[in-house]
């Protein structure tokens, strides 16, 4: 063998793939692909439908308050008078009050004859409402905050049905609570009229 010959090269082996096994890998591909396309399409949905269940509690919400605020705009003011034209009656002297008639200080509406809801508050407690945790703690302080003005309106009913009301020995202990009562009445009312204002506000620029 001559010097300037050279050994033979050594091929490397081709890779072949059979058109079947190429098939199978094609198929595998498209399965993965379709899986993970469903499970997105179906996270994508369940967030649409928490941001599409969020957003309408939120303006569940908004309503409620803002129907609620108005009532107590309406009443508020009817109970102050209450208040204050009870206490010039105590103020009249000793014994002034000679017998105590709930008609003297209010007219043809009682005590409250509309009715402060919470409807919403049950919306939130759906699974599918994400809220913020201070949009969340607001709103639950608010009906809380409530419950305080529906108590305040049933004690002074629940005065008001008792047949002591009627006794004139117990005139001016009568006068003394009733005020007692409105008065509370009056200031949660107060109270929770200017909270309903700071949530609206807050949920608004939420």
């Amino acid at each position: 063998m001559n010097q300037g010959d050279t050994a033979p090269k050594k091929q490397s082996p081709a890779w072949t793939t059979s058109p079947r096994v190429a098939d199978h890998i094609i198929q595998g591909v498209m399965i993965f692909a379709s899986v993970f396309l469903a499970f997105w399409l179906n996270d994508y949905r369940l967030a649409v439908g928490e941001r599409r269940a969020t957003q309408a509690a939120v303006e569940a919400v908004a309503r409620e308050v803002a129907t609620n605020l108005a009532i107590l705009e309406r009443w508020a003011p009817y109970h102050r008078d209450m208040s204050e034209a009870v206490m010039a009656r105590l103020a009249a002297g000793p014994g002034a009050p000679a017998e105590f008639r709930p008609s003297d200080f209010m007219d043809e509406r009682g005590i409250f004859r509309e009715i402060l809801t919470h409807d919403s508050w049950e919306v939130l407690r759906q699974t599918e409402v994400r809220l913020d945790l201070d949009t969340r703690l607001a709103v639950n302080r608010i009906f809380r905050q409530q419950e305080y003005v529906d108590h305040a309106i049933r004690q002074t009913v629940d005065f008001l049905d008792t047949r002591e009301v009627l006794d004139a020995e117990r005139a001016e202990e009568n006068h003394l609570i009733f005020y007692r009562l409105v008065t509370d009445l009056y200031y949660q009312q107060v109270a929770l009229k200017e909270n309903y204002r700071r949530l609206l506000a807050s949920l608004e620029a939420s």
